[in-house]
């Protein structure tokens, strides 16, 4: 990393206004009924919501300030998605933000001077592979051609693929992108067909790349599965206080009471989880991907674990479409599959804390 984007340099007040910022931001215009109204196609609220978010700067908490953005690195990103996650918010962030990532990580600085900016004041959004780790695109003469399945917009305006042993930014302007149906509607995938298109740059370090957009990935995605799954579970308890059975709420039951303690622990640890690993990354620690690849898998199954359960204390009326539980629980299962399969993190992982301690360090401190 080359950010110096240290917890200790972070103003813990300006952290605490950002989040409470976009929470309000986010209750104002995201909230059930108008996340709702966008999946029934009533509105436009994933436009209307990215606009906003340029406007207040959301787009540039990732990116330094002499490009443009807030200079609020890994801590302001993990609060920015975690709000999102916790409004259901729609919106191609996680790509776009998690491309601006690798490219303040790893492009040359002629690279960064083009693109940051534009992607800061919300000129642009990006298309980023859904799985970094799998097939890219292949060069044919001077272009890059091929099909990547993207997490982005179907309106993204540039692509950051691997294309042989680098990665390219492509501009996407009368490229062959398609939407792939998928159950969350909150989010868009899409497929992107290339022939011979010119790369606008080329970064040259493929493992870096690879590396830099992973982790941006993966924190983002946990911290989004992190605010879905506490808002949901606060939502379901509500419910739960007004619902009546047997002429009393069913929150008074015994074994509902236990059922939304065991949601409450799951919670706790995945908090911890995915805290610790965004202050290993802030702090550029050298192990900070083994923390980042168990956040990731934590808080996605968390979530799926936790919106699942709450289908269920909603009495089964979760899954219907009126109610909140099944648009988080999709949104889970999305976030599951996203970055790479859970397995193959924690085999990372695995990887990471042995070579940690073949170099003689322990990378299991908890020192938050």
């Amino acid at each position: 990393m080359t950010t110096n984007e240290t917890a200790s340099v972070l103003d813990q007040d300006t952290l605490d206004a950002l989040r409470e910022g976009v929470a309000g931001v986010l209750a104002e215009q995201s909230g059930s009924s108008a996340v709702h109204g966008f999946i029934d196609g009533k509105n436009a609220l994933g436009r209307e919501l990215w606009d906003r978010a340029a406007t207040l700067g959301w787009l540039g908490v990732g990116i330094p300030e002499q490009y443009g953005g807030l200079g609020l690195g890994c801590h302001g990103l993990a609060i920015l998605h975690n709000e999102l996650g916790r409004a259901a918010a729609p919106g191609p962030y996680l790509s776009t933000l998690s491309a601006a990532r690798a490219i303040v990580e790893c492009a040359p600085e002629a690279v960064r001077t083009v693109w940051l900016p534009r992607i800061a004041s919300g000129e642009i959004g990006a298309a980023v592979p859904a799985v970094p780790g799998g097939p890219g695109l292949e060069w044919s003469g001077a272009g890059v051609s091929g099909r990547v399945r993207c997490l982005g917009g179907p309106d993204a305006m540039f692509i950051l693929a691997p294309a042989g042993d680098s990665w390219v930014i492509v501009e996407l302007a009368g490229a062959d992108v398609s939407a792939v149906p998928i159950w969350d509607r909150t989010r868009d995938l899409i497929d992107i067909r290339l022939s011979d298109a010119k790369p606008s740059a080329v970064l040259t370090d493929r493992q870096g790349v690879t590396e830099a957009l992973l982790r941006a990935m993966a924190l983002a995605t946990a911290a989004d599965s992190r605010g879905g799954a506490r808002s949901i579970t606060e939502r379901t308890i509500d419910y739960m206080k007004t619902r009546q059975q047997f002429g009393q709420p069913i929150a008074g039951f015994q074994a509902l009471k236990h059922r939304a303690a065991d949601l409450a622990t799951k919670l706790a640890v995945m908090d911890e989880m995915v805290a610790h690993a965004v202050h290993k990354a802030a702090t550029e620690d050298p192990d900070a991907d083994v923390w980042v690849s168990l956040a990731k898998a934590e808080a996605t199954e968390t979530f799926v674990f936790v919106a699942t359960d709450c289908v269920q204390l909603h009495g089964g009326v979760g899954f219907t479409w009126d109610y909140d539980p099944q648009v988080f629980l999709k949104r889970a299962r999305l976030n599951e599959m996203l970055v790479m399969a859970n397995p193959a993190l924690r085999d990372r992982a695995a990887a990471g804390l042995a070579a940690a301690t073949r170099a003689g360090r322990s990378a299991l401190e908890l020192g938050l």
